[in-house]
């Protein structure tokens, strides 16, 4: 923790990160569910200069995924250089890697779909 502490401070002496939250967790947001369609597929982490460009592993309720988004893009560190980034929305980025959610038991929970048994496609 210390060493990222002091990499943010000298890489944000260049204008690289900044002192706001950087990570983002599924229960910030309304993860209760009635059915299945309720619920999609969200990346919970530390969120990188391209955003999250990383494979969903958690599951918010369809209300609230607008601010789920909102929150994303105001956590994007300040990255500089700033890094190419290519584009690819939640959507592509979750049948990229088989992500779905699911409601269990009252709560959207992640999915890996498109896999046999043993993880296979």
């Amino acid at each position: 923790m210390n060493r990222i502490l002091i990499a943010c401070l000298f890489v944000g002496a260049f204008g690289g990160c900044n002192s706001e939250s950087h990570s983002i967790a599924a229960s910030e947001f309304q993860q209760s569910c009635a059915a299945d369609s309720d619920c999609v597929p969200v990346y919970e982490g530390t969120i990188g200069c391209c955003g999250v460009g990383n494979c969903p592993n958690a599951a918010v309720n369809q209300v609230g995924y607008s601010s789920y988004e909102t929150a994303v893009s105001k956590r994007i560190p300040t990255c500089s250089p700033p890094r190419p980034c290519p584009f690819l929305s939640q959507t592509e980025i979750a049948i990229e890697c088989h992500a779905g959610a699911i409601c269990s038991n009252g709560t959207c929970t992640f999915a890996q779909t498109g896999t046999d048994a043993s993880g296979a496609d």
